[in-house]
């Protein structure tokens, strides 16, 4: 078993002189910010404003900012998962896994809810070449997404896994949840297309057979 199967074991913002006031203290607020780097303003100094510059940064591949940045989220609040989860995303993308595991880990001891724990969690199984542990915490993100606000990406990634397993029933059937949430989804659409030239007439049979939609909304 490799060093990296070891570490995944045991694992996802009336009235004019009101407004005048409002403009005034965003005036102080962002006094003295640089053409390339805003400062906030104490009143601003959150984790959750901190996380949003972190994330931006991170989607930028501004690695070191980024860290620098989820480090001063997490000294805000030593209890905000997403910003562990950001730093578990930050050293995946560096190549370090063992600290990426470490940080995923660290994510679901303050929030086990926090689904992206669990997406984080599958992505490195992924990662890792361990793609039935993958399918099965992306399932467990699905299952924990109540309000399903991180359902298409779950299940798009889920789906993506699935295609690398062979599975590719089953991913159909996981791009075509991602499509019922979002009718648009570009990667979703052109999927399903694919998996239908890919398996034939005969599997086109069967989805009609089982009432199954073969029309794409």
């Amino acid at each position: 078993m490799s060093r990296t199967a070891v570490g995944l074991s045991g694992l996802g913002l009336s009235g004019l002189g009101l407004a005048i006031a409002a403009l005034a203290i965003v005036a102080l607020g962002f006094a003295g910010c640089g053409a390339k780097t805003m400062q906030y303003s104490g009143s601003l100094d959150t984790p959750e404003v901190e996380y949003a510059k972190a994330l931006s940064l991170l989607e930028s591949g501004a690695h070191d900012e980024a860290e620098a940045a989820l480090r001063r989220t997490m000294r805000l609040d030593d209890g905000y998962a997403p910003a562990y989860v950001g730093m578990s995303r930050l050293f995946l993308e560096r190549g370090d896994v063992k600290e990426a595991i470490r940080y995923v880990h660290m994510a679901r001891i303050r929030d086990v809810d926090y689904v992206p724990c669990w997406l984080m969690a599958a992505r490195l199984y992924d990662a890792a070449g361990q793609y039935e542990a993958a399918v099965a915490e992306f399932r467990e993100a699905i299952t924990r997404d109540k309000d399903r606000l991180w359902a298409v990406e779950s299940y798009v990634d889920l789906a993506r896994t699935l295609e690398k397993l062979d599975r590719l029933e089953d991913a159909h059937d996981a791009y075509m949840e991602a499509i019922t949430l979002d009718p648009l989804h570009i990667e979703a659409r052109s999927s399903v297309t694919r998996i239908w030239k890919t398996l034939g007439p005969e599997f086109l049979m069967r989805l009609r057979y089982e009432n199954r939609d073969i029309i794409l909304p």
